[in-house]
C-alpha cells in the first residue's frame, strides 16, 4: 500500500507530440468529461496521474518540483509594488466616469519581464547572518512560475474584486451626498474589516471550494494558460496549427488592441450595431426590441469585445452553463418582460424599458435629496408630499429573478451537491494528482489561522460600530456575518464550477437591513458590506487560492502573501479615496470638470435611500406596488426540488443539464447588461466550448484559454491607451455618421411606450403613499 501510494504522487508522464498534437481522448473519457457536474453515475479517474477533467489538463501542469524558490525578495519586492500600484490607479480612476481599469492580465504580463530581469541582475552571493544562518537576495537566475503566480495572487486582491463597497461607503458619506462627517480611521478600518473577513472566511471554506478536483474555477484557467505560455516553450502540433501559444498570444494581443481602436472610438456604431434601429430611429416599439442602450437588443450583432465579455469571458464557462443563463434571459427578458411592460405593471409603461435609474412619479430621476432629513433619516412629510420611487420593468423583475436565486443556490447545493459537502467536512475528498502533490511536498495552513483572523476583525467590526456612533447594533454585526456563514460556499460551488457570479446577496442585505434598520442609511450601508462584499472578496481570494493550488505554491506562503496584499491594498484604497475626497475640488459633484463624478459612491447612496430611508416595508410589504415580486423566494426553493424529483424519477439527463441558479442569477448585470450582452455571449460561446471543443478537441485544448487571455489583455491595453492619451486629455475624435446613428434613435433616448398622464404624474395621487 505504502509503495503505491508513493507511486501515485510521482509526476505524470509526459505525452508525446503526437499524442498532444493529434488530441487523442477516448469517446467514453470525452462525453464524461463534456457532462462536468451533470452525471453523477460519471466515476472519474481520481487515480490517474491527470486531471480527470480536460479544461484542466489543458493548461495546469501535472508535475511539480518543490525546490524551487517562492519567498524570494524579487517575488515580494514585485508583488507589494503590483498590489499598491495596481489598489491605486485602479481606485483613483473608479471615482471618475467614464473610468478605466487595469486587469490583472496586464499585471500578469508585465510582471514577467520584470522577474526576469531581477532574476538577471540581483546578486546571487550568500549573506550570512551568523547564528540566524545565511540568507540569499536571489537564490538563482531563473524567475520561475511560482514566484510568477505569487504575485499574480498578490496582484488579485488590487485587480480583482477590487473594493466593492467598503470604499463606496467613503464616497456615499462624503459631502457631496450624506456628509456625515466621519473621520478617516472609520473609512479605514472598515475597508480593512470587510477585505480580511473575505480573507478569513474563504480560507475556512478552502476544504469544498479549492481542494475537490470538480471544482476547477474556470477563470483561473486563463491564468494558468497565460503563465505556462510564459514560462514553458513546448510547441505542439493541434489539429495542424503549429504555431506556439505565446506568439498565437502576441498575434490575438495585437490584433485585438488594433481592432478596439474602431468601436472604441472611431467607429462606436460596431459596438451598438442596431441597424434595425438606424432604419427606424423613431419607432419606439422597434427600438425597445432592438435597442442595445434602452432595449432589449434582441440582435446579437456586435464588433465589440467588451460587450461580448461584458458580463464574463464567454471562452471561459462550460457551454451547458452559458446555455442555462442564456435561456433564463431569453424566457424572462425576451418574453416575461415585455408582456409586462406593454401590460403597464407597476406603471412601467411610463418608463424606458430598460433602465437601472429609479424614477419618481413624473418619470424624472428620483431626486434623493428630497426626502432626506437634516438628521440624515427619511423626512416622512417631504416624501409623502413628493413620491414613492419607481423601478423600470427590468430593474424591477431582476430584484425578482434576484429573490429567486437567493433561495435556489441553498436547496440546489443542497441536493445535487450533498454528498460533496459531506465528503470534505469529514476530510474525505477524492484528490486528483494536483491535490496529492499538494499533500505530499507542502504543509497545510492551519484552519485556526484563519478564524483567528476573522475572531480578531469581528472585534474591530464592533469597536467600529459602536466608537463612530453608526447606528448599527451590535447585533447586526453578527447578524451580517451569518449571510457568510451560509452562502459563501454554495456561491463559491457555483462560481467554481460555471464562472458565474451567483452572489446576489446585495439584495438580501438591502432586503433585511432595510426591514431591521429603517430609516438609519449608514447603518444599512455597514450592514451589506459586512455580508455582501464578504462573500464577494471571499470568493475571489478562494479562487485565487485554486491558482495556488494548481501551481503548486506552498500554501503558507499563499496564506503570507494573501494577508499582506489584502491589508496594503485595503490601506491604498481607503488612501487614496480618502486624499481624492479632500483634494480635488468639486469631486462628486455631477458635473466635475474632470469627470470624478463618483459614479459608485452616487449609485451606493441612491440605494441606501431607497433600501435604508425609504425601506422595502414601503415598497415589497404585503399589498404595496412591489409586493408580487417575494413569490420568488418560493419559486426559487422549489423549482431545483423539482428537477431534482424527476431527475430521480425519470433518470433522463435533461432534467440535470436544467440548473435553476443560473437561471435565475445568470442576469445579475440586467441593467445595465441588455439583451447583446447575452446573445453575442453565448453565441461565442456555443462556437468555441460546444462545437469547436467537439470537433477539433486539440485544438481547444492548446489554444481556447490563451485565445481568452489575449483578447481581455488586447482589449485592456487599447482601452487604457485610449483613455490616457485622447479622453483623459480632453481630445475627441472628429463627429461623423459612425459615431452618432446609434444616438439619434429611441433606444438613446429611453423613449417610454406611453406618454405622461394629463394630470402630470403616475400612480396614486400625492400623498396617499406612506
Amino acid at each position: 500500500m505504502e509503495s503505491e501510494k508513493l507511486e501515485s504522487l510521482k509526476p505524470a508522464p509526459l505525452q508525446t507530440d503526437e499524442e498532444v498534437g493529434e488530441g487523442r481522448l477516448d469517446k467514453v473519457e470525452l462525453d464524461a468529461a463534456s457532462q462536468e457536474e451533470q452525471d453523477e453515475n460519471v466515476e472519474y479517474d481520481y487515480d490517474s496521474h491527470r486531471s480527470p477533467f480536460p479544461e484542466v489538463r489543458a493548461v495546469v501542469p501535472e508535475t511539480d518540483d518543490p525546490t524551487l524558490p517562492v519567498s524570494t525578495v524579487r517575488m515580494w519586492v514585485l508583488g507589494i509594488i503590483f498590489t499598491m500600484f495596481g489598489s491605486g490607479i485602479n481606485q483613483f480612476f473608479s471615482l471618475r466616469y467614464p473610468s478605466v481599469h487595469i486587469v490583472a492580465l496586464v499585471a500578469e504580463l508585465l510582471a514577467y519581464p520584470l522577474g526576469v530581469f531581477l532574476a538577471k541582475t540581483l546578486p546571487i552571493t550568500p549573506i550570512n547572518l551568523g547564528p540566524l544562518g545565511s540568507f540569499t537576495i536571489n537564490p538563482d537566475r531563473k524567475f520561475n512560475i511560482k514566484e510568477h503566480a505569487t504575485i499574480v495572487i498578490m496582484s488579485n486582491v488590487s485587480f480583482g474584486y477590487a473594493s466593492a463597497d467598503s470604499t463606496n461607503i467613503i464616497q456615499a458619506s462624503s459631502k457631496a451626498f450624506y456628509n456625515f462627517g466621519l473621520s478617516a480611521g472609520f473609512y479605514v478600518l472598515i475597508v480593512i474589516c470587510a477585505q480580511l473577513l473575505g480573507f478569513g472566511v474563504a480560507g475556512l471554506t478552502a476544504p469544498w471550494l479549492v481542494e475537490p478536483a470538480r471544482i476547477i474555477w474556470p477563470g483561473v484557467l486563463s491564468n494558468c494558460a497565460m503563465l505556462e505560455t510564459l514560462h514553458s516553450r513546448a510547441n505542439h502540433i493541434a489539429d495542424g496549427w503549429r504555431i506556439s501559444r505565446l506568439r498565437f498570444f502576441l498575434y490575438v494581443m495585437a490584433g485585438a488592441f488594433v481592432w478596439y481602436w474602431l468601436p472604441g472610438l472611431m467607429f462606436t456604431a460596431l459596438s451598438y450595431f442596431t441597424f434595425v434601429c438606424w432604419i427606424a430611429p423613431k419607432n419606439v416599439i422597434v427600438n425597445q426590441l432592438f435597442g442595445m442602450q434602452t432595449g432589449l437588443g434582441l440582435s446579437p450583432i456586435t464588433f465589440d469585445w467588451s460587450q461580448v465579455a461584458y458580463n464574463t469571458n464567454p471562452l471561459l464557462s462550460p457551454s451547458w452553463a452559458a446555455m442555462n443563463v442564456f435561456a433564463g434571459f431569453a424566457v424572462f427578458y425576451w418574453v416575461v418582460v415585455p408582456v409586462l411592460y406593454y401590460k403597464n405593471v407597476w406603471f412601467t409603461a411610463y418608463l424606458p424599458l430598460m433602465t437601472a435609474d429609479v424614477y419618481d412619479n413624473t418619470g424624472a430621476t428620483y431626486n434623493t435629496s428630497r426626502v432626506v432629513a437634516p438628521d440624515k433619516t427619511l423626512d416622512i412629510a417631504a416624501y409623502q408630499n413628493y413620491s414613492p420611487p419607481y423601478l423600470g420593468m427590468t430593474f424591477a423583475f431582476v430584484y425578482g429573478l434576484s429573490f429567486a436565486s437567493i433561495t435556489a443556490v441553498l436547496t440546489h447545493i443542497g441536493f445535487w451537491h450533498a454528498r460533496d459537502l459531506w465528503a470534505a467536512l469529514k476530510g474525505r475528498n477524492r484528490l486528483d494528482i494536483h491535490a496529492r502533490l499538494m499533500r505530499a511536498s507542502y504543509k497545510t495552513t492551519p484552519w485556526y489561522w484563519y478564524a483567528a483572523i476573522i475572531l480578531v476583525i469581528l472585534g474591530v467590526s464592533i469597536a467600529v460600530v459602536e466608537v463612530y456612533g453608526t447606528k448599527l447594533p451590535v447585533y447586526g454585526v453578527f447578524l451580517a456575518l451569518i449571510i457568510p456563514a451560509v452562502y459563501m460556499i454554495p456561491c463559491g460551488i457555483v462560481q467554481g464550477i460555471t464562472n458565474v457570479d451567483a452572489n446576489q446577496l446585495n439584495v438580501l442585505a438591502e432586503f433585511i437591513g432595510g426591514y431591521l434598520f429603517e430609516g438609519r442609511p449608514l447603518a444599512n450601508m455597514i450592514f451589506k458590506i459586512l455580508s455582501t462584499d464578504v462573500v464577494g472578496q471571499g470568493v475571489f481570494f478562494a479562487m485565487d487560492m485554486k491558482l495556488a493550488h494548481y501551481l503548486k505554491v506552498p500554501p503558507r506562503i499563499c496564506f503570507a502573501a494573501q494577508g499582506i496584499a489584502t491589508l496594503l491594498g485595503a490601506l491604498t484604497q481607503a488612501g487614496v479615496t480618502i486624499w481624492m475626497l479632500g483634494n480635488i475640488e468639486d469631486i462628486c459633484e455631477q458635473h466635475q470638470s474632470d469627470g470624478f463624478s463618483c459614479p459608485n459612491g452616487r449609485t451606493v447612496y441612491s440605494s441606501s435611500v431607497i433600501w435604508g430611508l425609504v425601506g422595502p416595508r414601503r415598497l415589497y410589504s404585503a399589498g404595496k406596488i412591489y409586493s408580487g415580486l417575494l413569490h420568488f423566494f418560493w419559486i426559487g426553493a422549489v423549482a431545483p426540488l423539482i428537477t431534482y424529483g424527476l431527475y430521480r424519477v425519470t433518470r433522463r439527463k435533461f432534467w440535470k443539464l436544467i440548473n435553476w441558479p443560473l437561471i435565475f442569477v445568470g442576469t445579475y448585470n440586467v441593467p445595465p447588461a441588455t439583451g447583446i450582452n447575452y446573445s453575442s455571449w453565448a453565441l461565442v460561446n456555443f462556437i468555441f466550448n460546444y462545437f469547436i471543443r467537439r470537433r477539433f478537441f486539440a485544438w481547444w485544448t492548446k489554444y481556447n484559454y490563451i485565445l481568452a487571455a489575449a483578447l481581455d489583455t488586447g482589449l485592456a491595453l487599447s482601452g487604457i491607451v485610449i483613455f490616457f492619451c485622447i479622453s483623459y486629455p480632453g481630445a475627441v475624435f472628429p463627429s461623423w455618421w459612425g459615431n452618432t446613428v446609434y444616438l439619434n434613435t429611441a433606444d438613446a433616448e429611453g423613449v417610454s411606450w406611453l406618454p405622461m398622464p394629463e394630470k402630470g404624474y403616475f400612480g396614486p395621487a400625492n400623498g396617499t403613499w406612506t
